[in-house]
């Protein structure tokens, strides 16, 4: 079974999508970034998701997450607002895709299965 590493700060979402895409997937889930970071360090997984928006940090973030394994796919999921554009273009060279909220699940699943295949 294909392994996803989702973070998101909002509770919710994190059980939600967990639920949406255990059947499927082995999921690991997370509020904090801290742990994120040491999940991803310390196992393969063939997946992150993300759940924050663009900024310096989240950049950060993801140069990191690359280093730890440069083929793992990310995806973010953010609310998109036209004065985070720059640092959308430039976290993209890190990201595989981005998904606006609210997002289609049926969409995020389609690439969930482009991804991780």
């Amino acid at each position: 079974m294909k392994k996803i590493v989702f973070y998101s700060p909002d509770f919710t979402l994190n059980i939600s999508l967990l639920m949406y895409l255990q059947s499927n997937y082995s999921i690991t889930t997370t509020t904090d970034i801290e742990d994120l970071k040491a999940i991803s360090s310390s196992f393969s997984c063939d997946l992150i998701i993300l759940d924050t928006p663009p900024s310096i940090d989240v950049e950060t973030l993801c140069k990191q997450l690359k280093d730890y394994n440069s083929k793992t796919p990310i995806i973010l999921l953010y609310v998109f607002d036209n004065k985070l554009k720059i640092l959308d273009e430039n976290i993209r060279k890190y990201v595989n895709t981005v998904f606006y909220k609210p997002f289609d699940l049926e969409n995020v699943t389609r690439q969930l299965s482009v991804l991780t295949s």
